[in-house]
């Protein structure tokens, strides 16, 4: 009889011949048997090998092997990783995440990423594969005790399916157990927004003015204040009507703010504008272009359709105290800037406008999003479905 040292020389032959990938052999140690067979290589080319022993007799262990093999040769066996989930989560949260989302949104996840999914996160040295949905609800427990917002633990939620759905990709995992847990709901604050009246109180108090474009544009179009802040002169087709949105003006921790482009399919979107939208920006560039020519170099041309006198762009904290002195001037109600973007969607949807027609409007990713948002706002309209089947029916049965 063979030894074992010698079996295990042979295999090794085996499984170095060019080609064979599941070669697995059987051999007897001791007064068991095992079985050793390749599943696959590593992200190196390198053969991943598969030891198991303890059979009692022979055929077991062929038998074990063979049902091994039959789910190599199917592409179903996958072999757990034994990466603990610390390891995975940072190495996945800086190459693959990072390459998915906008810088901005990557630097504010950081934090997050370091203080509550790995420092003080109750199952961060457990192995990847052993991490349970009861773990991953039990830490969204413990950040609700401590008094993080349902919004927030939402957050680490998808940060958390992200990097799981990846493993289950890469054949790490057979599952994804985040789809398994439930992460506390958001309650919705009830949105604000203005009346027809205000708006046009206030866009009437500062038509001619500087600032003017800046709120026409956020309350007729629904763009978001970095989105507008990113806006530049060649981003808008006056001959089609359109305006290309295409960046935005965001806080990057270490390097300020800085412009960054939106890598979100919704958000990349084409907004249509009016005639009168359009006869505003014209005007507009008009008189950036005379005061341009008046102070000469000491302009910084940039491009950008919202600017200070001298070409910059404006600091978003600066529009918030511009639209609060503004509105005060105008004595409409007090909301936030965002939330003339609210202001916006409602008139459309209260007046009837398609929601998906909204959604894509506004950049979100489906009307599923709108319909959450805004579902108070959306008009009931008289349920015909059923008269409409009877007609039908009706008619069919007397031909």
């Amino acid at each position: 009889m063979l030894t074992d040292h010698l079996l295990t020389i042979l295999l090794a032959i085996c499984c170095s011949i060019g080609g064979i990938v599941n070669m697995g052999a059987i051999y007897k140690r001791g007064n068991t048997w095992s079985y050793h067979v390749t599943v696959g290589r590593n992200a190196n080319g390198k053969r991943i090998q598969k030891t198991k022993g303890g059979f009692k007799r022979k055929k077991d262990a062929q038998a074990a092997m063979n049902e091994l093999q039959v789910e190599i040769d199917k592409g179903s066996y996958i072999e757990l990783t034994k990466e603990k989930f610390c390891s995975f989560f940072e190495n996945w949260f800086h190459t693959q995440y990072k390459r998915e989302v906008s810088e901005s949104t990557f630097n504010n996840q950081i934090y997050m990423m370091k203080k509550h999914l790995i420092k003080e996160n109750p199952f961060s040295n457990k192995m990847l594969s052993d991490v349970t949905a009861q773990d991953i609800d039990e830490l969204y427990n413990q950040k609700l005790d401590l008094d993080l917002s349902a919004s927030y633990i939402r957050k680490i939620h998808y940060l958390l399916d992200g990097a799981f759905t990846k493993a289950v990709k890469w054949k790490l995992l057979t599952h994804n157990p985040v789809k398994d847990t439930d992460p506390p709901a958001i309650k919705r604050k009830e949105t604000k927004v203005w009346s027809y009246e205000s708006v046009r109180k206030f866009l009437d108090k500062r038509k001619g003015s500087s600032e003017y474009i800046l709120f026409m544009l956020a309350i007729k179009t629904g763009m978001r204040r970095g989105e507008i802040l990113g806006l530049n002169w060649t981003d808008i087709d006056f001959s089609n009507k359109t305006i290309d949105v295409v960046r935005s003006l965001a806080y990057v921790p270490s390097k300020g703010y800085t412009f960054t482009n939106l890598k979100n399919k919704s958000s990349r979107r084409k907004v249509p504008v009016s005639n009168e939208v359009l006869s505003e920006l014209s005007a507009h560039r008009d008189e950036q272009i005379k005061f341009k020519q008046q102070i000469g170099l000491l302009y910084e041309d940039n491009g950008f359709v919202v600017c200070t006198d001298r070409g910059k762009n404006l600091d978003p904290r600066n529009v918030l105290r511009t639209m609060e002195r503004l509105r005060k001037a105008a004595d409409v109600p007090r909301i936030r800037f965002h939330d003339l973007r609210h202001t916006h969607a409602s008139m459309l949807l209260s007046n009837g406008v398609d929601i998906v027609k909204v959604a894509k409007r506004l950049g979100h990713a489906n009307a599923r999003v709108t319909s959450e948002i805004y579902a108070h706002l959306i008009p009931e309209e008289p349920d015909e479905v059923a008269e409409m089947f009877e007609d039908v029916l009706n008619k069919k049965l007397k031909k």
